[in-house]
């Protein structure tokens, strides 16, 4: 193979044992100097390391997991240090495994089924809400939903970093195991989405030479979130109610267990 003079941490890799048939490489490969000092550096230290001879190389096909991990513990924050210590350790295989498994205890995810505590979300309550309404000759207009409006470049940045930060915090949480192994990136980034907002504008007016008080900030947004969740909270329990009088499954011990409902908490 060639070593190049490309920057570190540009492209992902893979990895095998050394003098296996899965470590040898072909005589047109190519990978970057400085990554491979890198790596040899870290190897050094990390316990993952000890009495091992690996051979690392390239890898440019996006589907295939090495990038994909590679990539997605880069976009989660993890260091150097930190990424080549979970590729060796856990790497692929482990990887592979937690798509089987998902795929094995969700198979219907992709049609959107899926479990949250906020159950007024549900795809299953939100038609039976829809048709009650069309029942009624209600419109999306009459019950507060605004049509779309053309966004500005500030919300469009603000929405940009507000996604990249949901990404991150999804990634770090999915690989601490501090979430639903069932949920989605796409489901954790709705669930947040007011969160992510609000850290990307902070991040937006920082960038712009603001230097907003972030706790304070954060301290008024935790309040106005458990005041909306209330709110929230009660317009479902409402609606709830109505579409289970439609049913003639009412009564006083369902208004007894809707009363003990309570909202969930915002996120940290």
């Amino acid at each position: 193979g060639k070593l190049t003079d490309t920057e570190e941490g540009k492209a992902p890799y893979k990895y095998a044992e050394f003098a296996t048939e899965e470590g040898v490489l072909p005589q047109n490969a190519k990978y970057s100097r400085n990554e491979a000092y890198r790596l040899i550096t870290e190897c050094l230290q990390l316990e993952c390391g000890v009495n091992k001879a690996l051979t690392f190389s390239e890898v440019t096909d996006e589907d295939e997991p090495e990038y994909k991990l590679v990539k997605g513990l880069r976009e989660g924050g993890y260091v150097r240090m930190q990424e080549i210590d979970h590729m060796i350790r856990n790497g692929p295989e482990a990887y592979k495994k937690a798509i089987e498994e998902f795929d094995e205890k969700n198979p219907d995810y992709k049609s959107g089924v899926y479990t949250t505590e906020a159950w007024w979300e549900e795809p299953r309550f939100k038609e039976q809400l829809a048709q009650l309404r069309a029942e009624q000759g209600q419109t999306d207009k009459d019950n507060g939903v605004e049509e779309e409006v053309v966004k500005d470049e500030r919300t469009l940045k603000i929405e940009e970093i507000a996604t990249d930060w949901a990404k991150r915090e999804y990634f770090k949480q999915n690989m601490d195991g501090t979430i639903d192994e069932s949920m989605t990136e796409e489901e954790y980034t709705k669930s947040v989405w007011d969160r992510a907002l609000f850290e990307g504008d902070l991040k937006y007016r920082q960038m712009n030479g603001e230097t907003p008080d972030a706790e304070a900030e954060l301290a008024d947004f935790k309040v106005r979130q458990e005041r909306k969740e209330q709110t929230m909270l009660e317009r479902a329990k409402a609606e709830l109610t109505e579409i289970l009088e439609e049913e003639n499954l009412g009564g006083k011990d369902l208004e007894e267990t809707l009363s003990k409902i309570e909202p969930r908490s915002s996120s940290d």
